[in-house]
């Protein structure tokens, strides 16, 4: 398998739920357990849960025609210093997760007398990006659930690893990759229900992080005393954001969503989490173009700070929270973290190959589901954002780095189904909007009319010089708001004197503003 080619591991949790009849060990009468809770289990059953699990997935994946393809294939290569990270993701493991609460359905004596429940999570090998792969992990997921009682309670989890085998992620990867997640996450946080976006254990890399908190690469470097330059920034072009209009309803000829833009919501700032996060130089009140009194840089200028990070701990640091080692945003670079980044862990003089760094991006805002198509769904969506992030043009990076600005600001205009219509996952768009229905209580039809005669209005920016001039700026500030000051009274000296003239002038070269100037002259009758 080629170097180069992308890895993919997944984690789900969930609830194991077992009737106590069918533990053979015998259970000591005690308290009765709170049904709104897990109860403490000794280890002789926790062992037969795990076991329980274990031979679910063990079975599943025997009865594939072919596995999928492991990026570790053998003792020699897990034994390598390259592949020591990776020799406990060999195959399909479950451990014990934290706790949740259960759902409301649940909570009945029937339930709390028959039945023990413990809190696991599954996780696959370090598999390559194949369809092998892909089939190897829906079997999996499609067992446990067919064959297990599981409950997924509100806060159970997926998360998806992303990376390179057993390499790190070349870092001029890795910097694009940081740039459109930090954009496309309030976007993305509208395909997850609303616990998993106020989760504490995934915040928002776009509102917390230390970029959003107005940080700026070069000074995170001089602070990590990481200066080394692995790769000479990357400055995008200036250009004015597009401007937003009323487009059709739908995003592409092959998918109607049934969702309109502007239905779904992401996230909501919460200032207490912002001004907490750990790092007093983060707390100060930011003036500057571009920042906000109390909230988050604006998406251009923070994407422009990771561009022009010089070294992977940089773009980490960047990207998390707070300074606790255990800090986990919704979009984790822990592993290249100055602490992490290509060190070898040792106890004290000696070489520890059980606990060596892992070299993946974690992607943790997902809520954990058993449809084995909405698992693959989230998947491939991770490896084509990934992939077009290292593709793409600087220029076409920075299109969908501006799309996304203005989507913050105008939902009607753009959202995560543009977005995944743009990237060529239709597909996957069509499943996942379905996992977004089931989440807000709705149903929709299995099989909508994904064929149209028509055609689909296009994912047109405006760049003609007029949409240059009316567009907001990278910082968000519209061109009066950047106007000098003399500006205003020249343009208000411009209409007394002759205001025909100006509409004349202007009212052919800017559409938008026709119905503003084309008042003009009565306007200036008005005042005489």
């Amino acid at each position: 398998m080629a170097s180069f080619t992308p890895s993919v591991g997944v984690e789900l949790e969930f609830l194991l739920c077992v009737r106590k009849s069918d533990i053979p060990v015998r259970l000591n009468r005690g308290p009765r357990p709170s049904p709104d809770s897990t109860n403490s289990l000794g280890p002789q059953i926790l062992d037969f849960m795990k076991d329980k699990i274990t031979s679910t997935m063990r079975n599943a994946t025997s009865l594939l025609p072919q596995l999928g393809d492991r990026v570790i294939t053998s003792d020699e290569e897990a034994a390598e210093p390259d592949g020591l990270h990776l020799r406990e993701y060999r195959d399909w493991t479950v451990r014990v997760a934290r706790r949740y609460h259960l759902r409301p359905q649940p909570r009945d004596e029937h339930f709390v007398r028959s039945y023990q429940w413990y809190p696991f999570k599954i996780a696959s090998p370090a598999l390559w990006a194949t369809e092998n792969s892909w089939a190897e992990i829906r079997a999996v997921v499609q067992a446990v659930k067919d064959e297990l009682d599981i409950l997924i309670p509100p806060g159970a989890a997926m998360h998806f690893h992303y990376g390179h085998g057993k390499e790190y992620i070349p870092f001029k990867k890795l910097r694009r990759i940081a740039a459109l997640l930090l954009a496309v996450d309030p976007l993305m946080a509208q395909l997850h229900p609303v616990y998993r976006r106020q989760d504490e254990t995934a915040l928002s890399n776009r509102l917390y992080s230390r970029v959003a908190h107005g940080r700026s690469a070069q000074a995170i470097a001089r602070t990590l005393n990481a200066e080394n330059i692995e790769e000479e920034p990357e400055v995008p072009v200036r250009r004015r954001r597009p401007v937003p209009y009323r487009r059709e309803h739908r995003r592409r000829p092959n998918f109607i969503c049934q969702y309109k833009r502007g239905d779904l919501k992401g996230y909501g700032f919460h200032s207490w989490i912002f001004s907490n996060s750990g790092y007093p130089e983060d707390n100060e009140e930011l003036v500057g173009p571009g920042i906000n009194d109390l909230g988050p840089v604006e998406i251009p200028p923070a994407v422009r700070e990771i561009l022009q990070s010089p070294n992977a701990p940089t773009v980490a640091e960047l990207m998390r929270y707070g300074p606790l080692p255990d800090d986990r945003p919704a979009y984790s670079f822990q592993a290249y973290t100055a602490e992490r980044y290509k060190q070898v862990v040792r106890a004290t003089s000696q070489f520890r190959p059980a606990v060596q760094n892992k070299r993946t991006i974690e992607f943790r805002q997902m809520a954990s589901t058993f449809n084995p198509m909405e698992v693959v769904a989230h998947g491939k969506v991770i490896i084509r954002l990934c992939e077009f992030a290292a593709e793409a043009s600087l220029s076409e990076l920075w299109n969908t780095i501006l799309d996304c600005a203005v989507a913050e600001d105008y939902g009607n205009w753009y959202d995560v189904f543009d977005l995944l219509g743009e990237l060529g996952l239709v597909a996957e768009a069509r499943i996942l909007q379905q996992s977004v229905a089931r989440s807000r209580g709705e149903t929709l039809p299995d099989n909508p009319e994904e064929d149209a005669e028509e055609e689909d209005s296009p994912l047109t920016r405006e760049t003609s010089e007029p949409g240059q001039l009316v567009g907001r700026s990278e910082e968000g500030l519209s061109w009066w708001e950047e106007r000098p000051e003399w500006y205003g009274g020249l343009f208000a000296l411009a209409c007394l004197w002759s205001p025909t003239a100006l509409r004349d002038l202007l009212g052919g070269g800017i559409p938008i503003l026709q119905p503003t100037i084309a008042i003009l002259p009565s306007f200036y009758d008005s005042v005489q």
